[in-house]
């Protein structure tokens, strides 16, 4: 999640578990790939000096859902294993 513009090329991004909201990453843009949405609760509370890695972490979970795999029947991933 991208907390603050930094500058042309340069962004702030945290994710509330590795990166944490106290220490965001520097990130070139060129590196980044931007989706459709937008929070604009995390941006309030980051104006006002209140937001949380919880927070966060709140607001990326769908995201993260839709990036897992889906289990099959036995509860095994679909993966093939080599």
């Amino acid at each position: 999640m991208v907390l603050l513009c930094v500058d042309a090329d340069f962004v702030l991004i945290c994710d509330g578990k590795r990166r944490k909201v106290d220490h965001p990453k520097r990130k070139r843009r060129k590196h980044l790939s931007a989706t459709p949405h937008a929070a604009p609760e995390i941006l309030s509370l980051y104006a006002m000096n209140r937001l949380k890695d919880s927070d966060v972490r709140k607001a990326l979970a769908p995201f993260y859902a839709s990036e897992a795999a889906p289990a099959g029947p036995d509860g095994s991933s679909s993966r093939i294993k080599a």
